[in-house]
């Protein structure tokens, strides 16, 4: 094991749940730019890695999801997911980048929520986890 795959073990085992689910959509993120490099590239294979990589990520996060306590934005996030779901499978099915930049946009607007939450946590320590932080069952 490198010395940057220690420290992503380690980061993970360290960070709080909310911190793992916006490293999980930087990761998709991250994959589905690979992805698009690999379309650029023609080069199948790697498209699909990244893809299905991406896509393993996106199943994760809607296992994740805590449908009793989390009502109605835990049904609005399994939505989103199946959307995401589907846009990559069309971006690998037909070679188009376009997909990606959906699903993208998509994982960064949640990140972007994940880290409103994990800054809530932090300026205000003990305090209860409101409902939609248990949308993913944190």
């Amino acid at each position: 094991m490198n010395s940057f795959s220690k420290y992503q073990e380690i980061q993970i085992m360290t960070a709080d749940r909310v911190r793992i689910v916006i490293m999980l959509c930087e990761g998709v993120v991250r994959f589905n730019k690979c992805a698009r490099k690999a379309i650029e590239d023609k080069n199948v294979n790697a498209r699909t890695n990244f893809i299905n990589r991406s896509l393993a990520i996106i199943s994760e996060l809607s296992n994740a999801l805590n449908m009793e306590e989390g009502g109605e934005i835990a049904g609005n996030l399994a939505r989103l997911y199946d959307f995401a779901t589907e846009q990559l499978m069309r971006a690998n099915l037909r070679n188009n980048p376009a997909p990606l930049e959906v699903v993208n946009r998509i994982m960064t607007e949640l990140k972007a929520g994940w880290e409103a939450i994990a800054t809530d946590r932090a300026a205000q320590p003990g305090k209860e986890a409101q409902p939609r932080v248990l949308a993913n069952g944190l």
